[in-house]
């Protein structure tokens, strides 16, 4: 099954420079489709169990920080 990032993770990643079927496949999901969370995180209970459904992921913060930290291999 595949999950719809919503606006604020959609905005996130447009503001780090990563397609979302970029980041899908960076966390695994070599299809390019999100297969995660809404808000970006790879663990597909995370809005309310991480952080409440309202309220930005944290997540998805700490993993664009570790994506930018990777030495680029292109």
């Amino acid at each position: 099954m595949s999950t719809r990032l919503n606006d604020a993770a959609r905005s996130a990643l447009r503001d780090a420079g990563i397609t979302p079927a970029a980041y899908a496949r960076s966390q695994g999901y070599a299809d390019g489709r999100w297969h995660g969370d809404a808000c970006g995180c790879p663990d597909d209970r995370c809005a309310g169990f991480h952080h409440g459904a309202h309220e930005e992921c944290g997540c998805l913060r700490a993993l664009l920080d570790a994506l930018a930290a990777r030495p680029d291999t292109d």
